[in-house]
């Protein structure tokens, strides 16, 4: 054989042997929000820090980064083509699943297309959005969820996090870290300057805080880190609560990022509580045991009628989830929260996919065994909730599940108005219990008929009577991307949920809320003719405390949702 051609044959089938990288589908997105693409604040901004997720993607990166940052790194690198310009990405981590890098400022904006090499193999190239601004902020739960990174400032060497166990309070000045507020005039591959400039002005940045406008005073550029952001701002009078929704808008147009939240103390010397979520002395607990053990479950009641052309179809669908489970500090404090509500009187923006909008909570505390399965007994008789080695349970009671509402074989009702008993005979961890629960009679949603289109630019305001003193109003609105529904959906969508006192009446959704939702898909461009657009109202009840060996606390609550398919302009 030719002692040429034979090296050369050896190179040739090492590169075929060394599998050509993937980036996922929807696999680019901001590192801190993992906002989908496609949805309002699915694309990424000039200068902003994101994330890529894929297969083959490169090696596991060990070594620390100086400045400049480079633009290879481990033998990979990224370019992202925009127009006629392709820029290199400036590479931050590697690993072979999940890449971070830091898009230039320099990238037009436009419909772009990014494609990643790793050792010499380039990816297919996917499809990018870039924009000049579309804020992430980083949460605890690193997914874009929940509590976010905040830091409360007490002094200039006193900055501690924000978390359930550490409230701010209003006046308190915080700060807030995320990436994507727009681009910056400098290179961004070099060490920010030791004073960056305020860029709350040029690139209109707006912070609400549990539905009230806090006041800014600056947002732009980390002075530590390439492509990371700061927003501090001051905590609004009237606020308080453990999980209340921070809302940050950026530039022109604006563009609402992810919502996350903030713990609110009413004082300095205070502690967080929520009518909604969980108990104080259980955060009392955790301060000072270092955990808590808790129990949660969670009944939910949706009626969804969608407008299908002359034809109207009204689904049910009876859902029961919990968990069991021992909650570090960080754990509980990065969690959604027991029920995974905002503060009374606000609203907060999660995102989905499919066509179930109960938002997952990524913090999986350490599992307590409460038994193989759980029992609820009502008017419509017994049913089981099935367990998992996790502390998980779940089942459907009635009705279709949430992930399969077009399903043809729906249950009977099941979450009617009436007593209930869910019971437990325990488990290794968790011993028995016995929780009552009536299920009352809905509100009645009063300015139903007249909202058949919801302009996202105003405010929308929702009416009801029968609401007893105590209770909540839950509403929400959902809006999917020109998605199909069912089981195998896979169209990213956004939903609203706001909690109002129920003896109010009335409830108003800021256009600043409604914004985050992406419109509805004209009927001729949908693959499908169900509706993608959803306006539900319903009851939701205060939690119901249980006691159990082996628990320090257990809640049970319940939500009534009931809507109507409308259309989001």
């Amino acid at each position: 054989m030719n002692r040429v051609f034979l090296p050369t044959l050896i190179v040739f089938l090492s590169l075929q042997l060394q599998a050509q990288p993937s980036v996922s589908k929807g696999g680019v997105v901001n590192v801190a929000s993992y906002s989908f693409a496609g949805l309002p604040n699915g694309s990424i901004a000039q200068g902003s820090m994101f994330a890529v997720f894929g297969s083959n993607l490169g090696t596991t990166n060990s070594t620390g980064l100086s400045f400049p940052l480079p633009t290879t790194l481990n033998d990979t690198s990224i370019q992202v083509t925009s127009g006629s310009t392709t820029s290199n990405a400036i590479m931050i981590y590697t690993s072979p699943g999940f890449i971070q890098a830091i898009l230039p400022s320099s990238t037009p904006v436009g419909t772009g297309t990014l494609t990643l090499t790793y050792k010499g193999q380039p990816s297919a190239p996917v499809d990018v959005q870039i924009v000049p601004s579309s804020f992430g902020a980083f949460a605890q739960n690193e997914g874009g969820s929940g509590p976010a990174v905040i830091q409360d400032f007490m002094s200039a060497a006193d900055q501690p996090a924000n978390t359930i166990l550490s409230p701010a309070y209003p006046g308190q000045v915080v700060t807030l870290w995320g990436t994507g507020l727009g681009p910056v005039s400098y290179n961004d591959a070099d060490q920010p300057p030791a004073v960056p400039v305020n860029m709350q002005t040029a690139l209109n940045v707006q912070v609400w805080v549990g539905n009230k406008s806090a006041t800014v005073e600056y947002a732009g550029r980390s002075g530590c880190c390439a492509g990371i952001d700061q927003v501090v701002f001051q905590v609004p009078q009237g606020v308080e609560g453990c999980y209340v929704p921070v809302i940050v808008e950026a530039g022109t147009p604006g563009v609402i990022g992810n919502v996350t939240a903030m713990a609110i103390a009413s004082s300095a010397v205070g502690a967080c509580s929520d009518a909604d979520g969980i108990d104080s002395a259980d955060v009392a607990t955790l301060q000072s045991n270092g955990a808590v053990k808790l129990g949660a479950l969670d009944l939910t009641h949706i009626s969804l009628t969608l407008n299908l052309g002359t034809v109207q179809l009204t689904e049910i669908s009876d859902v029961a989830s919990g968990v069991f489970g021992s909650y570090s500090k960080a754990q509980l404090s990065a969690s959604l929260g027991l029920t995974q509500s905002p503060a009374v009187g606000a609203c907060t923006v999660s995102q989905f996919q499919g066509l179930d909008p109960l938002p997952v909570d990524p913090t999986v505390p350490a599992a307590l065994d409460a038994g193989a399965s759980l029992s609820i007994n009502g008017p419509k008789g017994e049913q089981s909730i099935a367990g998992t080695s996790t502390g998980m349970y779940s089942a459907t009671l009635g009705g279709v599940p949430l992930n399969d509402i077009l399903s043809s074989t729906p249950k009977p009702a099941y979450l009617v108005p009436g007593a209930f008993t869910i019971s437990g005979t325990g488990g290794s961890a968790i011993g028995s219990f016995s929780s009552p629960l009536t299920v009352p009679t809905d509100v009645t949603w009063t300015n139903s008929s007249s909202i058949t289109t919801v302009d996202r630019t105003s405010d929308l305001t929702i009416t009801w009577t029968g609401g007893v003193q105590g209770n909540f109003v839950a509403i929400s609105v959902l809006g999917i991307v020109g998605g199909s529904l069912g089981p195998s959906a896979t169209s990213p969508g956004e939903a609203v949920l706001c909690i109002a006192p129920a003896a109010a009446g009335s409830f108003t959704i800021p256009s600043y809320v409604l914004q985050a939702l992406p419109p509805s898909t004209a009927p001729g461009a949908k693959a499908s003719s169900i509706p993608d657009s959803y306006l539900l109202v319903g009851t939701q009840l205060p939690s119901v405390k249980f006691s159990a060996s082996g628990l320090d606390d257990g809640y049970v609550t319940y939500r009534s949702l009931s809507g109507n398919s409308v259309t989001l302009q």
